[in-house]
């Protein structure tokens, strides 16, 4: 599965062990728990095809529109904690459908030095 990086390189170092500190993020508006359980198992498999790090964290809003999830809060915590410094969704529509709102989460990635990936080009 290739992934496609959405922001630009990454300035804070990799993790303590010299390896990406990923943080995975799933959601659906209507799909339940089986939908994000399955966007959360195909960004696993990312991470592991890729063997440059680890997940640390795992998010995830389930029936819940875009932009209004505790899981997109967490998230955007742990980048301010420095806990990750890779988000990885399957596609943006993941994170949000706004272009007004996608800004305002680049901009938190970008301001704690991390990036964003995504697993599908559709992003």
């Amino acid at each position: 599965m290739k992934l496609i990086a959405t922001t630009r390189k990454q300035t804070r170092h990799p993790g303590r062990n010299g390896g990406v500190r990923y943080a995975l993020y799933a959601r659906t508006a209507a799909g339940g728990r089986e939908a994000v359980d399955v966007q959360l198992a195909s960004l696993r498999a990312a991470v592991a095809d890729r063997a440059d790090g680890r997940v640390v964290r795992e998010h995830a809003d389930v029936n819940v529109p875009a932009e209004s999830g505790p899981g997109l809060a967490a998230l955007l915590r742990d980048l301010s904690d420095g806990i990750a410094d890779t988000v990885l969704v399957t596609d943006i529509a993941r994170l949000t459908r706004s272009s007004r709102h996608l800004g305002c989460i680049l901009a938190a990635v970008e301001r704690n030095g991390a990036r964003l990936l995504t697993t599908t080009e559709a992003a």
